[in-house]
């Protein structure tokens, strides 16, 4: 394809994923520290605490509608102008964080970021798409562990700030920082076409003419495209994986500090090593997120030589086996390292599946449709899993919630590996 390319030659693929995860990080600065702060601040701001929780679940619910608009505006006008304006969306919503009280204000800002989250990772995937197939785990890797290193920061150096100098100078100090995600994002150097990774040479050459039709009849997205996009069973069970993998982490994640306050009781102990139940679960999600950077890579490195398949069948059975203890295992220090193992299998699983959905979009003719698909079913499950994990936590018990949604999780992967197999044995036609 000969459109739209730019006067300036491409950046390589990992300076690439590090200038726009670089960006992302940036935009995310004001959302994670919402979820450290915003519940401290809530009575100050004028809004109740239950309303609390729906502040904080409205950028994902958003994002099942914005999730699709995103992916057809990269489809259509390319990364740069699309991009551009997300980074700017995140810089709009992180101000008005500080500048207003009251639940409307909030949940406009809410609704904003979800929507330029849409947008900043959609444009996180086609950096990586870049890079081709064989590097897609290792890029992977990198752009969520530069992502998630900004969030624990955030939280990090959000909580010293707010805990010194209070809400409004914490919120002006992150939003002053998050502005230079837009000098940032004016250095990303889209390459021409995000399709040229997977088309063969010959259409890789078409005519302008040509290449101009077929795009104008991508630009036109219907529902009816993402059904399209699962009609490989391949397609379709690591849509449900990334789904449920999701839940089971937001069922988890969102009730950490209730489970740990029940086995301490159980265990007449409301201190563990001096550290109240607060303090352990802060640790252990400051953890979760600095496992991204630590971890995230290598495994997308591994992932990369021995296939995504089995790469996410190993890290969900290590997962679900750490899940399988946090029911059974007695003891509190073992019960803490079995969630440790796990918010390790989370965020390689996270980085594998990602890396594999890359993969599988590059093979459809609208790699960006399957990618909207993808990120929504990811994104329902993530929305769901702390709508329905403390109801589901009181009837069943959380061991047994755990247990159930953890073999769940094991069984769609072992599918999609197996489906991945099959598809690998089969032979080249002739």
């Amino acid at each position: 394809m000969t459109t739209g390319v730019s006067s300036t030659a491409p950046q390589r693929p990992l300076y690439l994923v590090l200038i726009v995860s670089s960006v992302i990080a940036l935009c995310i600065l004001g959302d994670s520290l919402m979820y450290s702060i915003l519940p401290l601040e809530a009575a100050n701001l004028g809004i109740s605490l239950p309303l609390v929780g729906v502040l904080l679940s409205a950028n994902r619910l958003v994002r099942l509608l914005s999730n699709a608009w995103a992916s057809g505006a990269f489809e259509r006008w390319g990364a740069r102008g699309p991009f551009l304006i997300v980074t700017l969306l995140g810089l709009i919503s992180t101000f008005l964080y500080g500048v207003g009280w009251g639940f409307a204000l909030f949940l406009a800002a809410r609704l904003l970021w979800g929507i330029a989250w849409s947008g900043l990772r959609q444009g996180g995937y086609e950096a990586v798409w870049h890079g081709g197939g064989a590097v897609k785990g290792r890029l992977t890797g990198f752009l969520w562990g530069v992502v998630r290193l900004g969030s624990a920061l955030s939280v990090l150096a959000g909580g010293l700030l707010y805990d010194r100098f209070g809400y409004a100078t914490t919120i002006l100090a992150v939003t002053s920082v998050t502005a230079l995600a837009i000098p940032v994002a004016l250095l990303v150097r889209w390459p021409a076409s995000a399709f040229l990774p997977h088309q063969s040479h010959k259409q890789a050459t078409t005519s302008t003419a040509t290449a101009t039709a077929n795009k104008s009849t991508q630009r036109r997205w219907r529902w009816q495209d993402w059904w399209r996009a699962l009609q490989s069973p391949r397609a379709r069970w690591l849509v449900i994986a990334a789904a449920l993998h999701l839940y089971l982490s937001g069922v988890v994640v969102s009730t950490t500090s209730i489970f740990l306050a029940e086995r301490l009781q159980l265990a007449e102990n409301s201190l563990l090593f001096g550290l109240g139940v607060g303090s352990i679960t802060g640790i252990l999600q400051g953890a979760r997120w600095l496992s991204d950077i630590t971890v995230g890579p290598t495994i997308g490195r591994i992932s990369d030589r021995i296939g995504q398949s089995r790469m996410a069948l190993m890290l969900v059975s290590m997962g679900g086996s750490a899940i399988f203890g946090l029911a059974a295992l007695p003891s509190i220090p073992l019960v803490l390292g079995c969630l440790f193992l796990y918010f390790l299998c989370d965020s390689g699983m996270t980085v594998t599946l990602s890396a594999a959905a890359s993969g599988v979009a590059l093979e459809q003719e609208r790699p960006h449709v399957f990618i909207g698909l993808y990120t929504t079913a990811a994104d329902f499950g993530s929305a769901l899993g702390p709508l329905l994990a403390f109801s589901l936590g009181s009837y069943l018990g959380l061991p047994v919630t755990y247990t159930v949604t953890a073999t769940l999780v094991i069984l769609a992967v072992l599918r999609y590996r197996i489906l991945e197999r099959s598809r690998i044995a089969q032979p080249l036609p002739i």
